[in-house]
């Protein structure tokens, strides 16, 4: 196993390429979700969550309805092992009209995967989804953002057109610094070699230290007024955002933790998700208003004109 606190070269142009907009005007929002059940969770592997019976998935719908209130359409990333369990979802989130990717095989690190085994998974998984869903995928994102470059590589040869992994939070303990050698930053946030495209995940620099803004705890944990006034500041030097969310945030289904977990890892899971729903869409209505577009990772590509 790789040190996984150990940062990559990206090797990629530091300097963001000329804004389109305003500084405080966004451009284009990318709304994603990690489609995993709660017991996905990383601080929860090492219980038997799963036995439990207990499913998030099916209270989606929630979710969806509100994305079509807003006019908004998002990009999935379904881990495999789910997908045909719950197939039905998978074509109804296709149905009307989002994007549909790989987040794995059964969401484990991919820093504790042989590249070998990372190949054969993401195979399987592939065919799983687009046999559930009944439509091609073209999209990943690595669980808990562990991509790692020869990985990323493989994706390309497995038949996928673009990767969401990349993250700058070198705080984060699990989180990769992603090597990009040889990619050139088209725009904000995204980054093209050939016919690939990579999409980063942001973060707000704030004396030295990251600040993962663009969802998951953070999301649920910062009140609304603070989120605000961070994302304010994002916006005065950025122009485009990428919000990341799990399906267990976006309900407020009883979650049977287990015994031994540990106060902090408790809270961690359960802080802010009654009313993060409403939060999100608060959060999609503020980016709205600064002009933010928001836009499936599949569009975006096609408006850049790749296949």
């Amino acid at each position: 196993m790789q040190d996984q606190n150990k940062n990559t070269n990206t090797n990629v142009p530091q300097a963001l390429p000329p804004r389109t907009t305003a500084p405080g005007r966004m451009n284009r929002a990318f709304l994603t979700v990690d489609l995993e059940e709660w017991y996905h969770l990383d601080y929860l592997k090492g219980f038997r969550c799963r036995e439990s019976g207990v499913r998030v998935l099916p209270q989606i719908f929630d979710f969806l309805d509100m994305l079509d209130e807003e006019g908004v359409k998002v990009t999935f990333f379904c881990v495999g092992e789910i997908a045909d369990e719950n197939a039905g979802i998978l074509r109804e989130i296709v149905r009307r009209g989002h994007a549909l990717g790989c987040h794995g095989l059964d969401h484990e690190l991919l820093t504790n995967k042989s590249l070998e085994q990372f190949v054969d998974e993401t195979r399987r998984a592939k065919a799983m989804i687009e046999t559930a869903a009944g439509r091609e995928i073209t999209g990943y994102r690595a669980s808990c953002f562990t991509m790692e470059r020869d990985k990323l590589d493989a994706t390309r040869q497995l038949g996928f057109a673009y990767d969401s992994s990349k993250i700058r939070f070198a705080q984060h303990p699990l989180y990769r610094n992603l090597d990009l050698s040889g990619f050139e930053q088209a725009e904000d946030l995204v980054y093209v070699k050939d016919d690939f495209t990579e999409y980063e995940i942001p973060t707000l620099d704030i004396m030295g230290y990251s600040i993962p803004i663009s969802g998951g705890g953070y999301l649920r944990l910062f009140p609304f007024w603070l989120l605000r006034i961070l994302l304010g500041i994002y916006a005065r030097r950025h122009e485009n955002f990428t919000i990341y969310v799990h399906p267990f945030e976006l309900t407020d289904v009883p979650l049977p933790l287990p015994k031994g977990l540990g106060k902090a890892t408790a809270f961690r899971c359960l802080v802010g998700r009654r009313g993060n729903l409403k939060k999100l869409r608060k959060v999609i209505r503020w980016l709205k208003k600064r002009g933010a577009r928001f836009i499936t990772l599949e569009a975006d590509r096609r408006e850049r004109g790749l296949r």
